[in-house]
Formats: structure tokens, C-alpha cells, sequence
């Protein structure tokens, strides 16, 4: 993963860039469709472009359902779609449950 403020500090022994992303919310979002188009044609992203440390991530959609996420890099454009969250069961906005940390848009896998 490309989280520059938690990661490592090196990713393939380079060390991991600092200051504004040069991908803007726009653009990822415009790569990570033209990712789709080509390696998941059906699929689509999320108007929004949730930014992280170093990356942006979207949520993938079918049918205007979210059945998965993806991530771009917000230095190189490279276009990352995780499989191990396994099926997407539903959004969660914060219980206060002393479940730990929920906050507004955090997919909290299941427990």
C-alpha cells in the first residue's frame, strides 16, 4: 500500500514521496474507470475520491451498488483494486459502541 504518513518509509527500497499529491481527485478518479474499462468492463467508480496518506480510494460500483473498492496512487496514477475485504455488507457511520475509532465513510469489516 502506498500510505506515506503509516507506511514503512520505503516501498521497492524508494523512499516514499512527501508534500501534495500530484494526482488530483479528478484525474484518479478518470484512471481508475479507464482501470475498470479495460480489467473489469460492467464495473464503475464512485463519484467521490476519498484521499488517504499518498493515495485516494473509490468505491467500485455494479449497477449503482458498491460491491468493492479501489485505490489510486496519488504520485503515479498506478491503479491498485484489493481483493482480501472480501463481499461488501454495508456501510458504517459511527455507532459508539466502544468498537473503536468509526468515523463519517469508514468500512468496518465484519466482526
Amino acid at each position: 500500500m502506498w500510505n506515506t504518513r503509516y507506511g514503512m518509509g520505503t516501498m521497492g527500497g524508494r523512499a516514499f514521496p512527501s508534500g501534495a499529491m500530484p494526482i488530483s481527485p479528478e484525474e484518479a478518479r478518470r484512471l481508475a474507470q479507464a482501470y475498470l474499462d479495460q480489467a473489469r468492463p460492467g464495473l464503475s467508480v464512485d463519484a467521490e475520491a476519498d484521499p488517504f496518506y499518498g493515495y485516494y480510494t473509490l468505491h467500485v460500483l455494479r449497477d449503482g451498488q458498491i460491491v468493492g473498492m479501489l485505490s489510486v496512487n496519488g504520485y503515479t496514477g498506478q491503479v491498485w483494486m484489493p481483493t482480501w475485504h472480501g463481499t461488501f455488507l454495508r456501510m458504517v457511520y459511527g455507532h459508539g459502541e466502544g468498537h473503536g475509532d468509526a468515523s463519517p465513510g469508514r468500512v468496518l469489516p465484519l466482526q
